[in-house]
């Protein structure tokens, strides 16, 4: 017969708000627990997991492999805890989320859960700051935003929680004409942009000559300048248009490498509203697209 090994909820929620925080002490201040008694319950959980999950170098905690992995699923696993218990409490959802939706994505997507999350909770304000991924992401680490979608250049990646990867495509308009004799015309966010960063480097690794002729922050107004026939520039897939068409290797144009997109948040700081924003965004975006677990905290 098959022995089970089990879990528990505390012993995870110590080990997630360490990943979080980095800090034994700051860990015990949020938890109400000595610095000594973390440091043992992050012992009992390894001892209980078989693995070592925490290496201290200085002052500095960082998560071993096998820490990274579980990190993943002791988020999810205190997620749906926080859940059931909410709803079995019939908590009321109250308060204010600070929401990040990068500009460098499919905004709209995201914005319609949420905007279906606000009707449902009408007591639940909400504020909402769109930007640049890596700004987004700074500002959930000083604490300026409750969770954010963002895009990174590598996965797994700190407070991710889930995430999955797009491969982004050349677009330009139906009649745009490309003149091989002139630097190519491009199409972009400003610097910083992941998207401009792969057109550039896919660019210069095939020798090619290029300037960009349009830059904006936001993408619709890319969509418009390339219609236009302002240049080319890379999207989703989910951001293309109709009167668009993609340029594959056959036009001349290189795969670019994937966009690695995730939810971004630190369960210590969730509350049950925030908690359960995340539930129907984790729901929402199965939809399109399986997501990978993450594996790193």
């Amino acid at each position: 017969m098959r022995k089970f090994t089990n879990l528990q909820t505390d012993l995870l929620r110590t080990f997630v708000t360490v990943a979080d925080l980095r800090n034994y002490t700051e860990t015990g201040n949020i938890l109400g627990r000595t610095q000594p008694a973390i440091s043992l319950q992050i012992k009992r959980l390894e001892d209980v997991a078989g693995s070592k999950l925490i290496v201290l170098k200085g002052k500095q905690v960082e998560l071993t492999p096998d820490g990274q992995t579980l990190l993943s699923y002791a988020r999810e696993m205190l997620r749906l805890n926080d859940r059931a218990v909410a709803n079995l409490q019939q908590a009321a959802f109250l308060g204010t989320l600070r929401i990040g939706l990068p500009v460098d994505y499919s905004i709209e997507f995201f914005q319609s859960i949420i905007a279906k999350f606000s009707r449902e909770n009408p007591a639940v304000s909400l504020d909402i700051r769109c930007d640049f991924s890596n700004e987004l992401i700074s500002a959930l680490h000083v604490d300026d935003l409750d969770m954010t979608i963002a895009i990174t250049d590598a996965m797994p990646a700190p407070h991710v929680s889930i995430y999955w990867s797009e491969r982004p495509v050349w677009a330009c308009a139906r009649d745009h004409r490309i003149d091989p004799d002139q630097p190519l015309k491009i199409v972009a966010h400003p610097q910083g942009c992941p998207y401009r960063k792969r057109m550039i480097d896919t660019l210069n690794s095939e020798g090619r000559d290029w300037r960009v002729s349009f830059e904006s922050l936001g993408v619709s107004a890319l969509q418009k300048a390339v219609l236009h026939s302002m240049g080319v520039t890379a999207l989703t897939k989910k951001t293309l248009l109709p009167g668009m068409r993609i340029l594959t290797p056959s036009d001349g144009f290189p795969q670019l490498s994937n966009i690695h997109v995730g939810l971004f948040y630190k369960h210590v700081k969730m509350s049950d509203a925030a908690l359960k924003l995340i539930e129907q965004i984790t729901e929402e975006v199965s939809t399109f697209r399986l997501p990978t677990r993450a594996r790193a905290g």
